[in-house]
């Protein structure tokens, strides 16, 4: 076995003999092979129980997300979010491969991250774009256009160029078409969206992130109590195929959730992000938003590119800029 795929090798020493026993066979010892199936596409073709495949594709996700590995561009690219000090936050910028989750309360600011970054996606590489377009998938409500008119118009003010061909090329830019946009309201559409319109859209429209906003709203009405592991299940699903994606295409994925009341242990409540583990264990980077009557921050809640830190944050007709 060459020694530039050990780093994607599975450790069989973790399954059951009978769990070995099947992946040896149909050569499935590598994380980015399984990942290319969904788990029930995955189950039939190997012949495991439920729970073995589970296990195995927890496995191979987790291997995924903790090499971060792009195979067509370098590893360290980073996307300017900007704003300087949210940049120097998050170790640089946002980093490709995996999912960088944004949760926060209601009115704190997410969507206009998020808005923020489907612009910056699209500035040149001298400003830490990547000259690309987005993908902004909206679940709650409709996609916020004239707040996105009035982040373009304020492009040029925003972002400063030390040359006059950076310039020109920043003020030419069409960013309003460079965003694909798709409004779904189920898991079902979800997944359809994922699975078979974001391949086809990558095939032929220069695309490099992926936005859904929110992720919580589809799976939070959809599930009963008793369904609670179908929906664990359906939420690996989508983080599975988001993470194919941003492996093979180099991409930026970001997913916003909403928080929860949560008791702490000195009794008092706390809002701490939705989905629960299922979902906070296939997140790559994790990031809260929260604002007081004075303030908005944004704190890092794990990440394996910077320690967990908060920095504040304003909301203007530019867009997030530093306090």
């Amino acid at each position: 076995m060459n020694s530039s795929s050990v780093d994607n090798d599975l450790d069989l020493n973790v399954f059951d003999p009978y769990t070995q026993a099947a992946l040896i066979k149909g050569g499935f010892l590598l994380s980015t092979n399984i990942l290319k199936y969904t788990e029930t596409e995955f189950r039939k073709k190997v012949n495991l129980t439920v729970e073995a495949t589970r296990r195995v594709f927890i496995a191979a996700a987790n291997i995924s997300v903790s090499n971060v590995k792009c195979h067509q561009e370098s590893n360290n690219q980073v996307l300017t979010t900007g704003c300087k000090q949210i940049d120097e936050l998050l170790g640089g910028g946002l980093f490709k491969c995996g999912i960088t989750e944004i949760s926060g309360e209601s009115g704190c600011g997410k969507t206009q991250f998020c808005l923020q970054i489907a612009l910056t996606v699209q500035l040149p590489l001298s400003l830490k774009g990547a000259k690309s377009g987005a993908a902004y998938i909206c679940t709650e409500d409709r996609f916020p256009s004239s707040r996105i008119q009035q982040m373009i118009s304020n492009v040029r003010f925003k972002y400063k160029c030390d040359n006059k061909t950076d310039m020109n090329e920043l003020c030419q830019i069409d960013y309003g078409d460079n965003i694909l946009i798709s409004h779904i309201a189920t898991v079902e559409d979800l997944k359809k969206c994922i699975h078979e319109m974001l391949p086809k859209a990558l095939l032929h429209r220069s695309i490099k992130l992926i936005i859904i906003d929110s992720i919580t709203a589809v799976f939070r009405g959809e599930y009963a109590l008793n369904e609670l592991p179908r929906r664990s299940r359906d939420l690996r699903d989508v983080a599975f195929f988001l993470h194919k994606l941003s492996v093979e295409h180099g991409l930026w994925i970001i997913c916003v959730n909403q928080v929860t009341s949560s008791m702490s242990d000195n009794s008092g409540k706390k809002l701490v992000p939705s989905l629960g583990l299922s979902w906070a264990n296939l997140v790559t980077t994790r990031l809260m938003m929260s604002k007081t009557q004075s303030s908005r921050y944004i704190e890092v809640m794990f990440s394996p590119h910077t320690a967990s830190t908060r920095v504040p944050f304003r909301v203007t007709e530019q867009g997030i800029e530093s306090n």
